[in-house]
């Protein structure tokens, strides 16, 4: 893998990072590519002055659509820097391919890829197919059998694909892996990677419901509550002779233990303060929802 050529991107520079990934071989550069896009606005510039004088003035008075500071070229630059090489390409979708893209993996050496004016190739280094994006920290290995898949996920992610055909130039990378190809389990594969888009699937799942909202009471609210389920002490008491017996005027219970901790339900069961007032919180919370 260290000797495919790899470049990592910098400022927007990645179409001279595709096309030197595509020829394995830093051969481009700013400069060579500014130039290229220089003599494309002289050609575009003579074409407009034969023209309405007027349109002529308003290309004139417009930045470059072939480059600009940033670091962009145009496809139009890409194109014309693979012809130096001899090489062309065309569309992923052109009729002439039809045939051909039934079968990719004999019947392409390399493609170039773009969205968002972000470049990257796919190349066949040896028997073996590579991603080569300068936004990666390096090649990926792509398997025959998962290019034809990938190529259809970038078009669906919204790639322009382009088939690059003629002879590459030769490079190191190819002798090599043809004969030491590379163990796909050893290293990092696009089957692996996130996608280039790295999109999030849409769920079929309806949203949550919001939470309802607590609405919390005050005590006096609680304890008319507790007063309505359980009843109050003195009359429950008062009432009843089987408990009547065990209540005192001075508020204390036969039984010194359980003295100010038990209150009766009116069906002989007894609980604490504080399970009263857990449930009777429990009770203002089901009422408000």
């Amino acid at each position: 893998m260290d000797l495919i050529h790899h470049e990592t991107q910098q400022g927007q520079l990645c179409a001279q990072h595709c096309l030197n990934a595509l020829l394995q071989c830093p051969v481009f550069d700013a400069i060579s590519l500014s130039e290229i896009a220089q003599q494309l606005d002289d050609q575009e510039r003579c074409q407009m002055s034969k023209g309405n004088p007027d349109d002529y003035q308003k290309f004139l008075s417009q930045p470059s659509i072939n480059m600009d500071d940033s670091g962009f070229f145009s496809v139009q630059v890409i194109m014309k820097a693979l012809e130096v090489y001899g090489l062309s390409a065309k569309h992923w979708a052109h009729p002439d391919l039809k045939t051909a893209r039934n079968n990719p993996t004999e019947n392409f050496n390399a493609l170039i890829c773009n969205l968002n004016e972000h470049w990257f190739t796919i190349r066949k280094l040896g028997l073996q197919w590579f991603t080569i994006d300068s936004c990666k920290s390096g090649p990926l290995h792509v398997s025959e059998t998962y290019l034809e898949i990938y190529l259809k996920q970038l078009e669906h992610e919204g790639y322009t694909i382009f088939v690059v055909l003629g002879d590459l130039p030769h490079c190191p990378a190819h002798d090599q892996l043809l004969l030491n190809p590379v163990d796909p389990r050893l290293v990092p594969s696009t089957t692996s990677a996130k996608s280039h888009k790295q999109r999030t699937p849409v769920e079929d799942t309806a949203p949550p419901a919001p939470p309802k909202p607590i609405v919390t009471e005050s005590a006096e609210e609680i304890r008319r509550k507790r007063l309505a389920h359980f009843g109050n002490p003195e009359q429950t008491s008062s009432n009843n002779p089987e408990t009547s017996s065990s209540f005192s005027p001075s508020g204390n219970h036969d039984n010194d233990d359980n003295q100010g901790n038990e209150c009766s339900d009116g069906n002989g069961n007894h609980g604490d303060d504080d399970e009263m007032m857990r449930i009777a919180i429990q009770m203002s919370l089901e009422g408000n929802q």
